[in-house]
């Protein structure tokens, strides 16, 4: 199924709320296949933080909102000072109302394009297990799978990836 249009725009301060609410509803309902309901709450915290709050800011994040303003989805990325070529995907979470029509597809690829426009050649991610398939779509290959920690001592499963950009 298309997905209906949509907006795509840089995220503003105004932003930060209605985008972490998205974020941790998003992973709520869609992280339950690949994560216990503990991992799950220890996300939505982390997502909840306000030091959270002010990372998003800083990861090049680009949200869509509908035809009525309301925020749906976002993608962002950040530099990896280990692999200076490389731009990593980070922070793409989808409304789960508007989950499998390919706005996820399309905000990573307006992430990607932005990286790109910027002097990025390939990029990288850690993916929530439950989205690796989708990064597979989309021609990322898992390079290893690990954790990542959260300020309450729950460690989240994930799956480092890795993308060549094309040509």
């Amino acid at each position: 199924m298309a997905h209906p249009p949509v907006t795509l725009r840089p995220i503003a301060a105004a932003d930060l709320d209605a985008v972490r609410d998205l974020q941790a509803r998003s992973f709520a309902a869609l992280g339950g296949g690949a994560n216990t309901p503990d991992q799950i709450q220890a996300h939505v915290d982390e997502i909840m933080s306000p030091a959270y709050r002010d990372e998003l800011l800083d990861n090049h994040l680009i949200v869509a909102e509908d035809e009525t303003g309301r925020l749906i989805g976002s993608a962002g990325w950040c530099t990896m000072p280990d692999r200076p070529q490389t731009a990593r995907i980070r922070k793409v979470f989808v409304d789960p109302d508007h989950a499998g029509k390919g706005l996820g597809r399309l905000l990573v690829g307006a992430a990607e394009a932005d990286a790109l426009a910027n002097g990025f050649r390939d990029f990288a991610c850690r993916a929530n297990r439950n989205a690796a398939p989708f990064y597979e779509r989309l021609g990322y290959r898992s390079e290893k799978e690990g954790v990542m920690a959260t300020s309450i001592g729950v460690d989240l499963p994930v799956v480092f990836m890795s993308k060549p950009a094309a040509g």
